[in-house]
Protein backbone atom coordinates (compact mmCIF):
# COMPACT_ATOMS: atom_id res chain seq x y z
CA UNK A 1 0.00 0.00 0.00
CA UNK A 2 1.17 3.22 -1.24
CA UNK A 3 2.36 5.72 2.01
CA UNK A 4 -0.15 8.90 2.52
CA UNK A 5 0.71 12.03 1.83
CA UNK A 6 -0.22 13.97 4.18
CA UNK A 7 -0.40 17.80 4.81
CA UNK A 8 0.40 19.13 8.41
CA UNK A 9 -2.20 18.81 11.25
CA UNK A 10 -4.46 22.39 11.08
CA UNK A 11 -3.41 23.45 6.91
CA UNK A 12 -6.26 25.11 5.91
CA UNK A 13 -8.30 24.23 3.12
CA UNK A 14 -10.91 26.50 1.33
CA UNK A 15 -11.66 29.10 -1.85
CA UNK A 16 -11.17 32.06 -2.46
CA UNK A 17 -13.37 35.15 -3.69
CA UNK A 18 -13.78 38.69 -4.34
CA UNK A 19 -16.89 40.62 -3.33
CA UNK A 20 -18.01 42.18 -6.70
CA UNK A 21 -17.54 38.80 -8.67
CA UNK A 22 -20.15 36.92 -6.50
CA UNK A 23 -22.18 39.24 -5.05
CA UNK A 24 -24.48 41.02 -6.74
CA UNK A 25 -25.95 44.80 -6.78
CA UNK A 26 -22.43 46.67 -5.93
CA UNK A 27 -23.44 50.06 -8.11
CA UNK A 28 -21.14 52.52 -5.75
CA UNK A 29 -17.78 51.05 -7.08
CA UNK A 30 -15.22 52.16 -10.24
CA UNK A 31 -16.03 48.49 -11.61
CA UNK A 32 -19.88 49.18 -12.05
CA UNK A 33 -19.50 52.10 -13.98
CA UNK A 34 -16.30 50.52 -16.02
CA UNK A 35 -19.01 47.95 -16.96
CA UNK A 36 -21.67 50.51 -17.86
CA UNK A 37 -19.29 52.12 -19.78
CA UNK A 38 -18.76 49.18 -21.88
CA UNK A 39 -15.69 47.78 -19.91
CA UNK A 40 -16.77 43.67 -19.62
CA UNK A 41 -15.97 42.58 -22.98
CA UNK A 42 -18.67 40.02 -23.14
CA UNK A 43 -21.29 42.27 -22.08
CA UNK A 44 -22.12 40.87 -19.20
CA UNK A 45 -23.20 42.77 -15.67
CA UNK A 46 -21.90 41.81 -12.05
CA UNK A 47 -25.52 42.17 -10.94
CA UNK A 48 -26.86 39.89 -9.89
CA UNK A 49 -23.63 37.84 -10.20
CA UNK A 50 -23.89 34.54 -7.78
CA UNK A 51 -26.14 36.90 -5.69
CA UNK A 52 -24.15 35.87 -2.63
CA UNK A 53 -25.07 39.23 -0.55
CA UNK A 54 -28.41 37.47 -0.08
CA UNK A 55 -27.52 33.54 -0.31
CA UNK A 56 -24.37 33.27 1.66
CA UNK A 57 -25.63 31.24 4.71
CA UNK A 58 -26.71 28.28 1.88
CA UNK A 59 -23.55 29.37 -0.22
CA UNK A 60 -21.58 28.56 3.39
CA UNK A 61 -23.58 25.49 4.56
CA UNK A 62 -22.55 24.02 1.12
CA UNK A 63 -18.81 24.72 1.70
CA UNK A 64 -19.14 22.93 4.91
CA UNK A 65 -20.44 19.89 3.50
CA UNK A 66 -17.80 19.94 1.32
CA UNK A 67 -15.56 19.82 3.79
CA UNK A 68 -13.80 23.69 3.52
CA UNK A 69 -12.49 24.80 7.06
CA UNK A 70 -11.86 28.51 5.73
CA UNK A 71 -12.67 30.92 3.37
CA UNK A 72 -11.13 33.82 1.52
CA UNK A 73 -13.53 36.86 1.55
CA UNK A 74 -13.47 40.17 0.65
CA UNK A 75 -15.00 43.50 1.95
CA UNK A 76 -16.46 45.72 -0.63
CA UNK A 77 -15.20 49.26 0.34
CA UNK A 78 -17.57 51.21 -1.58
CA UNK A 79 -20.94 49.66 0.53
CA UNK A 80 -18.84 50.39 3.59
CA UNK A 81 -18.21 53.35 2.86
CA UNK A 82 -20.52 54.95 -0.07
CA UNK A 83 -19.02 58.69 0.52
CA UNK A 84 -16.02 59.78 2.08
CA UNK A 85 -15.91 59.60 5.84
CA UNK A 86 -19.03 58.21 5.97
CA UNK A 87 -20.03 54.41 7.23
CA UNK A 88 -22.82 52.52 6.54
CA UNK A 89 -23.62 50.63 9.59
CA UNK A 90 -26.20 48.67 7.93
CA UNK A 91 -23.47 47.61 5.51
CA UNK A 92 -21.03 47.00 8.74
CA UNK A 93 -23.73 44.48 10.24
CA UNK A 94 -23.92 42.72 7.20
CA UNK A 95 -20.30 41.75 6.95
CA UNK A 96 -20.34 41.16 10.57
CA UNK A 97 -23.06 38.43 9.77
CA UNK A 98 -21.33 37.03 7.10
CA UNK A 99 -18.00 36.67 9.31
CA UNK A 100 -19.76 35.38 11.80
CA UNK A 101 -22.02 32.79 9.63
CA UNK A 102 -18.90 31.16 8.13
CA UNK A 103 -17.35 30.81 11.71
CA UNK A 104 -20.66 29.01 12.67
CA UNK A 105 -19.87 27.04 9.70
CA UNK A 106 -16.62 25.85 10.77
CA UNK A 107 -14.83 27.87 8.56
CA UNK A 108 -11.59 30.48 9.12
CA UNK A 109 -11.78 33.74 7.56
CA UNK A 110 -9.61 35.70 5.77
CA UNK A 111 -10.46 38.75 4.94
CA UNK A 112 -9.16 40.97 1.74
CA UNK A 113 -9.38 44.66 2.31
CA UNK A 114 -9.07 46.13 -1.20
CA UNK A 115 -9.30 42.77 -4.14
CA UNK A 116 -9.77 45.47 -7.35
CA UNK A 117 -12.84 47.49 -6.50
CA UNK A 118 -12.74 51.20 -4.84
CA UNK A 119 -15.66 53.53 -4.32
CA UNK A 120 -16.40 56.19 -7.19
CA UNK A 121 -15.98 58.84 -5.05
CA UNK A 122 -12.01 57.12 -4.52
CA UNK A 123 -11.87 56.71 -8.05
CA UNK A 124 -12.92 60.37 -9.29
CA UNK A 125 -10.13 61.82 -6.79
CA UNK A 126 -7.49 59.96 -9.19
CA UNK A 127 -7.72 56.58 -7.72
CA UNK A 128 -4.91 54.66 -6.68
CA UNK A 129 -2.52 56.91 -8.92
CA UNK A 130 -3.20 60.04 -7.02
CA UNK A 131 -1.33 61.79 -4.63
CA UNK A 132 -2.53 61.25 -0.67
CA UNK A 133 -4.34 58.03 -2.19
CA UNK A 134 -3.50 55.66 0.58
CA UNK A 135 -5.04 57.86 3.22
CA UNK A 136 -7.93 57.51 1.86
CA UNK A 137 -8.05 54.01 2.22
CA UNK A 138 -7.12 53.68 5.75
CA UNK A 139 -10.09 55.22 7.29
CA UNK A 140 -11.69 52.13 5.99
CA UNK A 141 -9.31 49.72 7.03
CA UNK A 142 -9.20 51.09 10.08
CA UNK A 143 -12.89 50.98 10.76
CA UNK A 144 -13.12 47.32 9.45
CA UNK A 145 -10.55 46.61 12.29
CA UNK A 146 -12.37 48.25 14.82
CA UNK A 147 -15.83 46.91 13.55
CA UNK A 148 -14.81 43.23 12.27
CA UNK A 149 -11.37 42.19 13.84
CA UNK A 150 -13.43 39.99 16.66
CA UNK A 151 -13.92 38.12 14.12
CA UNK A 152 -11.30 37.85 11.56
CA UNK A 153 -8.92 34.91 11.77
CA UNK A 154 -6.11 36.75 9.19
CA UNK A 155 -6.37 39.90 7.47
CA UNK A 156 -5.66 40.27 3.35
CA UNK A 157 -4.11 43.94 2.68
CA UNK A 158 -4.32 44.13 -0.56
CA UNK A 159 -4.90 41.45 -3.73
CA UNK A 160 -2.57 41.64 -6.56
CA UNK A 161 -0.95 44.93 -6.41
CA UNK A 162 1.33 44.26 -9.86
CA UNK A 163 -1.54 42.66 -11.50
CA UNK A 164 -4.18 45.75 -10.55
CA UNK A 165 -1.84 48.20 -11.73
CA UNK A 166 -0.73 46.50 -14.74
CA UNK A 167 -4.29 45.91 -16.19
CA UNK A 168 -5.85 49.29 -14.90
CA UNK A 169 -2.85 51.45 -16.49
CA UNK A 170 -0.98 49.58 -18.96
CA UNK A 171 -2.93 47.50 -20.86
CA UNK A 172 -6.50 49.04 -20.07
CA UNK A 173 -8.37 45.60 -18.94
CA UNK A 174 -9.42 47.00 -15.89
CA UNK A 175 -10.56 50.50 -14.62
CA UNK A 176 -9.62 53.82 -15.16
CA UNK A 177 -9.07 51.76 -18.67
CA UNK A 178 -5.40 53.37 -19.15
CA UNK A 179 -3.21 52.18 -21.74
CA UNK A 180 0.36 52.38 -21.68
CA UNK A 181 0.73 54.51 -18.88
CA UNK A 182 4.10 53.12 -17.57
CA UNK A 183 4.42 56.01 -14.75
CA UNK A 184 0.80 56.09 -13.71
CA UNK A 185 1.53 52.12 -13.03
CA UNK A 186 4.36 53.06 -11.05
CA UNK A 187 2.67 55.62 -9.23
CA UNK A 188 -0.07 53.16 -8.25
CA UNK A 189 2.62 51.11 -6.77
CA UNK A 190 4.07 53.25 -5.06
CA UNK A 191 0.68 54.23 -2.84
CA UNK A 192 -0.37 50.31 -3.10
CA UNK A 193 3.13 49.76 -1.24
CA UNK A 194 3.02 52.74 1.54
CA UNK A 195 -1.15 51.34 2.52
CA UNK A 196 -0.09 48.30 2.76
CA UNK A 197 2.62 49.53 5.36
CA UNK A 198 0.35 51.60 7.14
CA UNK A 199 -2.48 49.06 7.05
CA UNK A 200 -0.29 46.51 8.46
CA UNK A 201 0.70 49.06 11.42
CA UNK A 202 -3.01 49.99 11.89
CA UNK A 203 -4.55 46.39 12.13
CA UNK A 204 -1.54 44.87 14.19
CA UNK A 205 -1.92 47.86 16.40
CA UNK A 206 -5.68 47.16 16.98
CA UNK A 207 -5.24 43.24 17.17
CA UNK A 208 -1.99 42.17 17.86
CA UNK A 209 -2.11 38.46 17.73
CA UNK A 210 -4.04 38.43 13.73
CA UNK A 211 -1.79 37.49 11.44
CA UNK A 212 -1.69 40.48 8.34
CA UNK A 213 0.18 39.64 5.04
CA UNK A 214 -1.42 40.53 1.42
CA UNK A 215 -1.43 38.30 -1.71
CA UNK A 216 0.89 38.33 -4.55
CA UNK A 217 0.37 37.25 -7.89
CA UNK A 218 3.45 35.07 -9.61
CA UNK A 219 3.48 35.12 -12.84
CA UNK A 220 6.95 32.85 -13.52
CA UNK A 221 8.77 34.75 -16.54
CA UNK A 222 11.27 32.32 -18.23
CA UNK A 223 13.74 32.76 -20.86
CA UNK A 224 12.33 31.40 -23.88
CA UNK A 225 16.11 29.72 -25.14
CA UNK A 226 18.07 29.94 -21.60
CA UNK A 227 21.58 30.13 -24.18
CA UNK A 228 20.64 33.26 -25.48
CA UNK A 229 21.56 36.05 -23.07
CA UNK A 230 19.35 38.39 -24.51
CA UNK A 231 16.11 36.04 -23.99
CA UNK A 232 17.76 35.84 -19.97
CA UNK A 233 18.24 39.81 -19.58
CA UNK A 234 14.28 39.90 -21.04
CA UNK A 235 13.29 37.12 -18.77
CA UNK A 236 14.71 38.78 -15.73
CA UNK A 237 13.47 42.19 -16.61
CA UNK A 238 9.92 41.07 -17.32
CA UNK A 239 10.26 39.31 -13.88
CA UNK A 240 11.93 42.43 -12.04
CA UNK A 241 8.57 44.18 -13.42
CA UNK A 242 6.20 41.44 -12.07
CA UNK A 243 7.54 41.07 -8.16
CA UNK A 244 8.74 44.42 -7.29
CA UNK A 245 7.40 47.86 -6.38
CA UNK A 246 8.84 51.30 -5.62
CA UNK A 247 10.39 51.51 -2.52
CA UNK A 248 12.08 55.20 -3.10
CA UNK A 249 13.14 56.89 -6.79
CA UNK A 250 16.01 54.54 -6.92
CA UNK A 251 15.13 51.32 -5.11
CA UNK A 252 12.77 48.53 -5.97
CA UNK A 253 11.95 45.96 -3.41
CA UNK A 254 10.00 42.49 -3.95
CA UNK A 255 6.60 42.44 -2.97
CA UNK A 256 6.97 39.55 -0.99
CA UNK A 257 9.59 41.46 1.46
CA UNK A 258 6.19 43.79 2.55
CA UNK A 259 5.78 43.97 6.02
CA UNK A 260 3.38 40.54 6.81
CA UNK A 261 2.77 37.63 9.65
CA UNK A 262 2.62 35.24 6.12
CA UNK A 263 2.92 35.56 2.40
CA UNK A 264 -0.48 35.11 0.28
CA UNK A 265 0.77 33.49 -2.95
CA UNK A 266 -1.44 33.87 -6.13
CA UNK A 267 -0.17 31.69 -9.13
CA UNK A 268 -1.87 30.52 -12.00
CA UNK A 269 0.88 30.51 -14.94
CA UNK A 270 4.02 31.10 -16.52
CA UNK A 271 5.70 32.42 -19.58
CA UNK A 272 8.65 32.23 -21.81
CA UNK A 273 10.08 35.51 -22.77
CA UNK A 274 11.81 36.67 -25.78
CA UNK A 275 13.99 39.76 -26.34
CA UNK A 276 11.83 41.23 -29.34
CA UNK A 277 13.57 44.61 -30.98
CA UNK A 278 10.47 45.44 -32.89
CA UNK A 279 8.16 45.45 -29.92
CA UNK A 280 9.42 48.67 -28.28
CA UNK A 281 5.77 49.21 -26.95
CA UNK A 282 5.85 45.83 -25.07
CA UNK A 283 9.73 46.87 -24.13
CA UNK A 284 11.05 44.64 -25.86
CA UNK A 285 9.50 41.56 -24.79
CA UNK A 286 7.41 39.23 -26.36
CA UNK A 287 6.05 36.35 -24.25
CA UNK A 288 4.77 33.00 -25.51
CA UNK A 289 3.22 29.96 -23.76
CA UNK A 290 5.85 27.15 -23.78
CA UNK A 291 5.15 24.60 -27.01
CA UNK A 292 3.65 21.64 -26.08
CA UNK A 293 2.10 22.31 -22.50
CA UNK A 294 -1.82 22.17 -22.02
CA UNK A 295 -3.95 26.00 -22.02
CA UNK A 296 -6.87 27.22 -20.05
CA UNK A 297 -9.54 28.93 -21.50
CA UNK A 298 -7.84 31.66 -20.40
CA UNK A 299 -4.93 30.89 -22.61
CA UNK A 300 -2.48 30.51 -19.89
CA UNK A 301 -0.44 27.78 -20.05
CA UNK A 302 -0.85 24.47 -17.27
CA UNK A 303 2.34 23.58 -15.58
CA UNK A 304 1.38 22.34 -12.05
CA UNK A 305 5.39 22.31 -10.97
CA UNK A 306 5.46 25.94 -11.53
CA UNK A 307 3.67 26.32 -8.04
CA UNK A 308 6.47 24.14 -6.25
CA UNK A 309 8.87 26.30 -7.79
CA UNK A 310 7.04 29.38 -6.65
CA UNK A 311 6.72 28.50 -3.41
CA UNK A 312 10.35 27.10 -3.03
CA UNK A 313 11.57 30.28 -3.87
CA UNK A 314 9.54 31.81 -0.55
CA UNK A 315 11.57 29.44 1.73
CA UNK A 316 14.07 31.70 2.75
CA UNK A 317 11.78 34.33 3.34
CA UNK A 318 11.02 31.77 6.83
CA UNK A 319 7.49 33.09 7.20
CA UNK A 320 4.44 31.34 6.61
CA UNK A 321 3.07 31.03 3.18
CA UNK A 322 -0.43 30.76 2.08
CA UNK A 323 -1.62 29.30 -1.42
CA UNK A 324 -4.36 32.56 -1.46
CA UNK A 325 -5.30 31.54 -5.34
CA UNK A 326 -4.58 28.86 -7.70
CA UNK A 327 -6.91 27.30 -10.04
CA UNK A 328 -8.06 27.12 -14.40
CA UNK A 329 -10.73 28.08 -16.26
CA UNK A 330 -12.33 25.40 -17.91
CA UNK A 331 -15.41 24.37 -18.95
CA UNK A 332 -14.17 20.57 -19.21
CA UNK A 333 -14.10 19.62 -15.24
CA UNK A 334 -12.05 16.53 -15.84
CA UNK A 335 -9.27 19.13 -16.52
CA UNK A 336 -9.77 20.79 -13.64
CA UNK A 337 -9.79 17.26 -11.82
CA UNK A 338 -6.56 16.39 -12.84
CA UNK A 339 -4.96 20.02 -12.45
CA UNK A 340 -6.17 19.75 -8.65
CA UNK A 341 -4.07 16.31 -8.04
CA UNK A 342 -0.54 17.18 -9.96
CA UNK A 343 -0.84 21.02 -8.14
CA UNK A 344 -1.98 19.47 -4.64
CA UNK A 345 0.66 16.76 -4.79
CA UNK A 346 3.13 19.80 -5.64
CA UNK A 347 2.30 21.86 -2.95
CA UNK A 348 3.18 18.27 -0.83
CA UNK A 349 6.69 18.39 -2.42
CA UNK A 350 7.15 21.82 -1.55
CA UNK A 351 6.20 20.97 2.16
CA UNK A 352 7.88 17.61 2.01
CA UNK A 353 11.36 19.90 1.01
CA UNK A 354 11.11 22.59 3.99
CA UNK A 355 8.40 25.22 2.89
CA UNK A 356 5.76 26.20 5.21
CA UNK A 357 2.73 26.26 4.14
CA UNK A 358 -0.33 26.31 5.97
CA UNK A 359 -3.20 26.31 3.41
CA UNK A 360 -4.56 26.29 0.15
CA UNK A 361 -7.40 28.69 -1.20
CA UNK A 362 -8.80 26.90 -4.76
CA UNK A 363 -9.84 29.98 -6.83
CA UNK A 364 -12.62 30.07 -6.85
CA UNK A 365 -15.59 28.06 -5.17
CA UNK A 366 -18.31 29.12 -7.42
CA UNK A 367 -17.85 29.78 -11.18
CA UNK A 368 -18.47 33.90 -11.31
CA UNK A 369 -18.04 37.15 -12.79
CA UNK A 370 -14.78 36.99 -14.36
CA UNK A 371 -13.85 40.85 -14.11
CA UNK A 372 -13.34 42.17 -18.06
CA UNK A 373 -14.15 38.63 -19.39
CA UNK A 374 -17.97 38.48 -17.58
CA UNK A 375 -19.10 34.94 -17.01
CA UNK A 376 -17.11 33.04 -19.83
CA UNK A 377 -14.45 31.82 -17.91
CA UNK A 378 -15.14 29.09 -15.48
CA UNK A 379 -13.03 28.58 -12.43
CA UNK A 380 -15.31 27.23 -9.92
CA UNK A 381 -15.36 24.19 -8.12
CA UNK A 382 -19.34 24.74 -8.23
CA UNK A 383 -21.45 25.58 -11.28
CA UNK A 384 -24.03 28.20 -10.74
CA UNK A 385 -27.08 28.85 -12.92
CA UNK A 386 -27.64 32.44 -14.09
CA UNK A 387 -31.00 32.57 -14.00
CA UNK A 388 -32.46 29.89 -11.43
CA UNK A 389 -29.24 30.82 -9.21
CA UNK A 390 -29.10 27.08 -8.77
CA UNK A 391 -25.67 25.84 -7.25
CA UNK A 392 -24.10 22.60 -8.84
CA UNK A 393 -20.88 20.69 -7.15
CA UNK A 394 -18.93 19.68 -9.69
CA UNK A 395 -17.06 16.48 -9.43
CA UNK A 396 -14.07 18.43 -8.79
CA UNK A 397 -15.92 19.88 -5.95
CA UNK A 398 -15.94 16.66 -4.64
CA UNK A 399 -12.20 15.48 -5.46
CA UNK A 400 -11.18 18.44 -2.93
CA UNK A 401 -13.92 17.56 -0.52
CA UNK A 402 -11.92 14.19 -0.30
CA UNK A 403 -8.71 15.39 -0.15
CA UNK A 404 -9.52 18.24 2.27
CA UNK A 405 -11.39 15.53 4.77
CA UNK A 406 -8.23 13.15 4.67
CA UNK A 407 -5.40 16.48 4.81
CA UNK A 408 -3.72 14.06 2.69
CA UNK A 409 -3.60 13.56 -1.20
CA UNK A 410 -6.26 10.56 -2.14
CA UNK A 411 -6.44 8.58 -5.13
Amino acid sequence: MAELRKFPDGFLWGTASAAHQVEGGCHNCDWWRFEQQGGIVTGDSADPACDHYRRFRADFRLFRKLKHNAHRLSIEWSRVEPAPGEFDKRQVRHYRTVLAELREQGMSPMVTLHHFTSPTWFADRGGWAAAGAPDGWLPFVERMADELGDLVDFWCTINEPNIYAHNGWLVGEFPPGRKGDLRGMYRVLANMREAHERAYRALKKRRPDTPVGLAHHKWLMLPADPGRRRDVWAAAFAQTAMDRWPVSATRLENVVQASGDYVGLNHYTGSLIAFDPFRPQDQFVRRLNPPGLPETDMGWAVEPGWLRRSLEQLKALGKPVYVTENGMATTDDSHRQRFLREVLEQVWLAIEEGVDVRGYFHWTAMDNFEWAKGYSMKFGLIGVDLKSQERTAKPSAALFARIAAANALVE
